[in-house]
């Protein structure tokens, strides 16, 4: 066999992204990293001298490849992929463009940003050429310019800007309402209202974007309005209507409950009137009244708007969950809260003894997954270990907040699961292993046991400290036989991780003793907090 790719000294080269596990050991060494060859060894393995690390990186050829090479003159910027560059930001944006002034031996790229004091540090691995730019048809320096605006948007003036809005603006009067009707390349646009012909030209700086009031809104005339634009027409200051329709100017069409026919409208006479949509959570408020096995606090969702002979007098309709009856009362009784949503991880609250529909064999610290939500709200709930099909009042669960596993993250099972989806194989819930791959809900944990990947569900899995190059360790207590031997070690044996896997395997330099360091799996050994205390989250 021979190789099919040669690197020599100055080449850039990229660490494979799929690379989760090296023959050397991946250490600290993050998969995508971009760096410059500094040495070939005489077996053909690679040296790459990372900025990010304090010594060169053993790794073979397979486990690199080419990138195309930064030069000094090259203008770059931050990818937009990265939120955070290795080397803190320092004032600087996505769209700050910079000039490469110089290029350390290790790749750490040296960059010159116009306005900014002194050069600016980075890893190449976060930085792109901006010839990239080329595609967005964009260049980054316009990028802080544009207006925002688009055609469709409703503006008004902006309350700083004074008595002297740009052009003629304050002919049609600052309470004013308008639509965008074109954005021009200067930052200027034009701008129709229902009441002026012609368009009215602003600059975007001048105005701010309102919400625009849109069909089937509720509305009623505005606190302190004199006169609506072309007189009251039958209408009355408390009348509420429904808007009908909105013309391109912003113009309206309302019906108003006791005036015939559709109402003529400028937006700037109206504001919204305050209710609910259907299919909208809602919770009684505080001071509602009992109704059958509702009261204060109870979740519904809101199936309609009642109306009494064509007038709405404010009132609901609500459907709470064990209530065959619709409840019907004033929106002033109830208030929006947040709508749960399938695959939400929730648990009983702790005020809640006795559950509307039972227990089904859980306790207040099992955690359960919602797989389905009726029209009245009420939540059906799956758990691993439990057999029976779970029902819960949404009004007694709350949710269980998880941050999001990523690749790279080191993880177990949750005490909790008795019986995984993919079941057990050699895993235990005291095995710890390293995200490798994400789909979906499901997660492919790499363990140093197994030869193979392990397929689980993300919430069958909680995130574990992970063990890192320095570490201060220690045998766990009570531990039988580690899984590769003791070796000359004891439960009292001390020592520091020199070396860690992508699939989790650890290299240990125990405490006096000489030699190849000490293979083990990361479930015999916990970190010596007197040597190392636990990092703050």
């Amino acid at each position: 066999m021979e190789r099919v790719e040669e690197f020599k000294v100055g080449d850039w080269v990229r660490v494979r992204p799929t690379l989760t596990t090296a023959v050397h050991g991946l250490g600290s060494v993050t998969p995508g990293s971009i760096d410059i060859v500094y040495c070939i060894r005489p077996d053909n393995g690679l040296l790459l001298e990372l900025s990010y690390l304090p010594n060169p990186w053993h790794c073979e050829p397979e486990e690199v490849e080419h990138v195309e090479p930064f030069r000094i003159g090259d203008r770059v910027c931050v990818k937009r992929s990265v939120a955070e560059p290795r080397y803190a930001w320092g004032g600087e944006t996505h769209h700050s463009v910079g000039r490469i002034i110089e290029i350390e031996s290790d790749g750490l790229l040296i960059i010159e940003i116009p306005n900014r004091p002194v050069p600016w540090q980075a890893d190449p691995s976060d930085i792109e050429k901006v010839e990239d730019f080329k595609r967005w048809k964009v260049s980054p320096g316009d990028a802080e310019v544009l207006s925002g605006f688009e055609v469709g948007d409703w503006a008004r003036s902006k309350p700083s800007v004074g008595t002297r809005p740009s052009y003629d603006w304050l002919s049609i009067g600052k309470e004013s309402l308008a639509v965008v009707h074109s954005v021009q390349d200067s930052g200027y646009l034009e701008l129709a209202c229902c009441f002026r012909k012609g368009k009215l030209k602003t600059h975007h700086t001048d105005i701010e974007k309102v919400s625009r009031l849109k069909i089937g809104q509720h509305v009623r005339f505005r606190a302190g309005l004199q006169e609506p634009r072309w007189g009251w027409r039958g209408a009355q200051r408390d009348s509420q209507g429904v808007i009908i329709s909105v013309d391109s100017d912003g113009e309206l069409r309302v019906t108003f409950f006791g005036v015939s026919g559709l109402w003529r409208g400028d937006p700037s006479d109206f504001e919204i009137e305050p209710t609910f949509e259907v299919g909208e959570w809602v919770r009684m408020t505080d001071n509602s009244s009992v109704w059958k096995s509702i009261g204060p606090g109870s979740i519904g969702v809101v199936q309609g708007i009642v109306y009494e002979e064509d007038i709405w007098a404010g009132n609901i309709s609500v459907c709470f969950c064990g209530e065959q009856e619709r409840w019907v009362g004033p929106s002033a009784h109830l208030e929006k809260v947040n709508k749960l949503t399938n695959g939400q991880r929730v648990r009983v609250k702790a005020s809640v003894t006795h559950p509307r529909f039972g227990w089904s064999g859980h306790i207040h610290s099992s955690i359960g997954v919602i797989s389905a939500i009726d029209a009245d709200g009420k939540l059906r709930i799956f758990t691993p270990s439990g057999s029976k099909s779970w029902m819960l009042d949404p009004f007694e669960v709350e949710v269980v907040e998880q941050e999001e596993l990523r690749i790279g993250d080191w993880v177990r099972v949750k005490p909790s699961v008795s019986n995984p989806t993919h079941h057990w194989g050699d895993v235990t819930n005291s095995s710890m292993g390293v995200v490798h791959r994400i789909v979906d809900d499901g997660l492919w944990v790499a363990f140093c046991f197994l030869e193979r990947l392990w397929l689980c569900k993300n919430w069958e899995m909680e995130r574990v400290r992970p063990f890192v190059v320095g570490d201060k360790v220690k045998i766990k207590t009570g531990l039988v036989s580690p899984r590769w031997g003791w070796g000359m070690e004891t439960h009292t044996s001390k020592g520091q991780v020199v070396g860690v896997d992508a699939n989790g395997k650890l290299r240990i330099k125990f405490q006096w003793r000489e030699g190849k360091p000490w293979i083990g799996d990361p479930a015999d050994i916990v970190h010596d907090e007197t040597e190392n205390p636990k990092p703050e989250s």
